[in-house]
This record gives C-alpha cells, structure tokens and sequence, in this order.
C-alpha cells in the first residue's frame, strides 16, 4: 500500500470503515423492517364515482378487512361536480391532499397503513378506522357488499361537525 500511511492509522480507518459499513448496514435493515410492517396490511382504497342517475357514491375497499368486495356508500340528493369522467379512485398510503371529489379531508393518519381517514363528504361525517367505520357519528360494522344510503335530512349539525374536526385537529 502506500508508504506515507503509518501502520496504526491504517488499522485506524479500516477499524472506521468497517464501523461505517456495519451502521449503513443496520440502517437500511432497520428502516426496511419498519417500512414493510407499516405496509403489511395495505391501505384503504376510496372509488369516488357518480351513478347514472347522478347520485354521488363512495366505494371503501381494502384487501384485508373488505376481502370479499367493496362497501358502498350512495349520497342521494347531492351531486359532485368534480366526478365527471368516469370513477377516480385514490389509494391511501400516503398523505398527499386534503381535498376528495365529496369534500375536505379532516383528519388522515397513514403511519401504520390502513390508518384512519376522517372525511367530511358533502356535510356527512365518515371515518374509516380498522375497527369499524363511522358514517354521522354511528358506528357501521366491515361487511363486504354493504350499500349505505346516507340521506340529506341525517346531517349532523354544523355544530357538532365543528367540534369534531377540532377534536380530530386536537390529536
């Protein structure tokens, strides 16, 4: 090697490149561990689509908790302008917006996937956590094939939405 390097500064940086190749080591294992648990069980998949007679309706799949197909949920007497062109369907792994074609995003936690969405989709409250769903503050159980009618009249207030996104923004 070259002579101008003395023996216990080699033996130095050999012992320092071997520490760093070791700690890259553990680094990427560790952080590729935590990725793939945070992934295991996929994240929720939201279809926002219109029927043919104009009614505004949210289709909920997930591959593990709705395994067997998607729970629907149909908004009668509204209408989303912004679904026009056919079904848009966002996959949620990671937070990238907080606006859906039915209404603002209030609260979406994707740490550990499927994660919880709190969406406020044209005055309804619905909150998709791996427990249960939550459509205006009552609690729905996951069953594949499931169609919700979720009428105008059954609107929480303005009110009680409102302290519900500050309890949502309060986490």
């Amino acid at each position: 090697m070259n002579s101008d390097i003395s023996p216990e500064a080699e033996k130095t940086l050999r012992r320092f490149f071997g520490v760093f190749i070791v700690t890259l080591f553990l680094y990427v294992t560790i952080y590729g561990g935590c990725q793939a648990y945070r992934v295991r069980s996929g994240a929720w998949h939201l279809t926002f689509d219109t029927l043919k007679d104009g009614t505004p309706q949210l289709r909920i799949e997930h591959p593990r908790i709705l395994s067997a197909g998607p729970l629907s949920i149909n908004f009668p007497g509204e209408s989303a302008p912004r679904v026009t062109n056919g079904p848009i369907t966002w996959i949620y792994s990671r937070p990238d917006t907080n606006v859906t074609p039915f209404g603002p995003i209030v609260f979406l936690d994707t740490t550990q996937l499927p994660g919880t969405i709190s969406i406020n989709a044209f005055g309804h409250a619905l909150e998709m956590v791996t427990r249960t769903l939550s459509v205006d503050f009552t609690e729905i159980p996951w069953t594949s094939g499931t169609n919700l009618i979720v009428r105008t009249e059954n609107k929480p207030s303005a009110e009680r939405l409102k302290a519900r996104n500050q309890q949502w923004q309060g986490r």
